[in-house]
């Protein structure tokens, strides 16, 4: 019954972004959308392999920027250059370890209280860009490191 819901959710989502439902797109979101999974395409690509899906390379790169394009999924430079996805839809950020590359999800409900609206209307006042959103990213020596 879980994997119903989960499914529907997913199906859900991508019909309020207005997106076609496809099975790629469908287990592309059920893979990302757990917390600390940040894997490059290569990676989710060999995870979805892993899980028995037959999702060519070149499908996950088309679908992960559709998603991404679509507001379900949030794109993001590790230390060493690599572009990473992030699925996980409960608001977080992210602690990047600079030594070794670690990635972890620390959520905002566990965080004190972080209000970027007087940040976006400066930069919004200064560049006259629309800022969409602001996330906080924290670099620093994770304790496998230390």
């Amino acid at each position: 019954m879980a994997k119903a819901k989960e499914r529907e959710s997913h199906r859900s989502r991508l019909r309020a972004a207005g997106l076609r439902h496809t099975l790629p797109r469908e287990r592309i979101l059920a893979y990302l959308d757990r917390k600390n999974t940040h894997p490059t395409p290569e990676e989710l690509h060999q995870g979805l392999k892993r899980r028995g899906h037959n999702i060519g390379l070149s499908t996950v790169y088309l679908n992960l920027q559709v998603l991404r394009n679509a507001g379900l999924l949030w794109e993001f430079k590790d230390q060493q250059g690599n572009t990473r996805y992030d699925g996980y839809s409960e608001r977080h950020h992210h602690l990047l370890c600079v030594q070794c590359g670690a990635v972890q999800d620390i959520l905002a409900r566990e965080l004190p209280e972080f209000n970027p609206d007087p940040i976006k209307a400066a930069v919004e006042n200064r560049t006259g860009w629309f800022v969409e959103e602001a996330r906080l990213e924290l670099r620093g020596v994770c304790p496998s490191c230390q």
